[in-house]
Parts: C-alpha cells; sequence; structure tokens
C-alpha cells in the first residue's frame, strides 16, 4: 500500500540525518518512526478508565481490610 504525506524541510533534514546515522533509507527511519510513534498517539486519545476499573482484577481479602481498620485506630509517632 502505497501512501504520500507532505512533510516540512525542517523534519525532512531530521529524517536524512537519522537515516545517514543508522545508514538505511530515509522511507525505512519514516516507517519505523511511525511504528514506533502510533502506540503513543493511540494511549493519548484513549477515554481515561472509569472508576474501579481494576478493582475486581486486585480483589482485596476481607482479613487484609479488617486489618487495615485496625491499625488505623492505632496511635503512631514517629520514631526518634
Amino acid at each position: 500500500m502505497k501512501r504520500s504525506i507532505d512533510i516540512d524541510e525542517d523534519l525532512a533534514t531530521e529524517i536524512d540525518q537519522v537515516a545517514s546515522m543508522v545508514r538505511e533509507t530515509p522511507s525505512v527511519v519514516m516507517r519505523l518512526a511511525m511504528r514506533a510513534g502510533l502506540p503513543s498517539v493511540s494511549s493519548r486519545f484513549q477515554s481515561p478508565r472509569p472508576d474501579g476499573y481494576f478493582q475486581d482484577d486486585y480483589p482485596r481479602p476481607s482479613d487484609r481490610l479488617a486489618l487495615e481498620k485496625a491499625m488505623s485506630k492505632v496511635a503512631q509517632r514517629p520514631e526518634r
């Protein structure tokens, strides 16, 4: 599948510099950059997860909750 894109002179220069550094053609460098960058673009535009989304994945045992509740009632002070 062939596609064409318009790039500005600064980006073209940068692509040429990277291509000469990694000894690849500019088209290979552009494909690698797009493959590496697509996940970050995709994750930037995902909707936020609702509250409690992972709650079922990490269940808390009832004894742990009881321990946390009991420990919150104990007076604590910093060590000297």
